[in-house]
């Protein structure tokens, strides 16, 4: 006959079961909670178990063996589902479906009155600008007269070099007539330097459109020493990049205006300011 043990640890009560009878004064461990405890011998009424002599196992799972299932519960069939109501909707339409609805002759007819029709006015109203061909018409030029520049400049700074050498590297004093070479050297020299700097403060201004009347005269001193203002005073005499610097001195003018405008504003708001004080 079967003998029913409770574990007397509060958290565990788990109750075991085994074929023989523990002792007296013997401990056991509770195969749950592994406390050590002298079992306490419970009448137990049901068929002894196959499990060998100090075995013990849990109670529970032959009760659940021996216990028939209970049937289980008839699900209940899911509601049907029923489509939320819209107010803009009636029952008709919903029948009917949707559909694409084709415009009216009248209903095009305004779209294509109400379309932004781009024609001669807003062509002239917004005209091209002219510095880009203008620009592009001088990219050539203006390399070209540059390169010239720094080329004239160079050789303007080897001339002074040159004339200064025998001067200040010389052991012996130099004569009068070296003296005067190398004096007429050095002012050949400069004027070289100052030649090529025009040049290229010409080429400056062709490049930029800023002033026609510069730009023209360094393509006139870009003739000499390399021929290359003639190539430039060319292009400056095409019309295309007339129209472009006189768009730019019209922006200038326009630029120089407001600034005006904006500092009347600032002496006027400050004379405001003072007549307040």
């Amino acid at each position: 006959m079967a003998v029913s043990y409770t574990c007397p640890n509060a958290d565990c009560g788990v109750t075991l079961k085994t074929a023989n009878p523990v002792p007296a004064g013997k401990r056991v461990k509770c195969p749950k909670c592994q406390q050590m405890f002298a079992p306490v011998p419970e009448k137990d009424t049901s068929p002894s178990s196959p499990a060998g002599p100090g075995t013990f196992k849990f109670a529970d799972s032959d009760e659940k063996k021996t216990s028939p299932k209970k049937p289980s519960a008839a699900k209940p069939p899911p509601a049907p589902y029923k489509k939320p109501e819209d107010d803009d909707e009636d029952a008709e339409s919903i029948k009917k479906g949707y559909g694409v609805v084709r415009e009216t002759e009248e209903e095009l007819e305004k779209a294509e009155a109400a379309k932004v029709k781009f024609g001669d006015k807003v062509e002239d109203k917004y005209k091209k600008s002219a510095r880009g061909p203008a620009v592009a018409l001088l990219v050539m030029p203006s390399n070209l007269l540059t390169g010239e520049g720094l080329l004239t400049c160079i050789g303007g700074l080897t001339l002074f070099v040159v004339g200064m050498w025998p001067l200040a590297f010389n052991d012996a004093p130099p004569g009068d007539e070296e003296t005067e070479e190398a004096v007429v050297m050095m002012l050949l020299g400069c004027m070289t330097l100052f030649w090529g700097a025009m040049i290229c403060y010409g080429a400056s201004q062709m490049q930029e459109l800023g002033s026609y009347l510069w730009a023209m005269m360094g393509a006139v001193m870009g003739v000499l020493p390399l021929l290359v203002g003639i190539y430039a005073i060319i292009m400056l005499q095409n019309p295309k990049v007339k129209e472009g610097f006189e768009e730019s001195d019209a922006g200038a003018e326009e630029g120089d205006d407001k600034d005006k405008d904006d500092e009347d504003d600032d002496e006027d708001d400050e004379d405001d300011e003072d007549d307040d004080d």
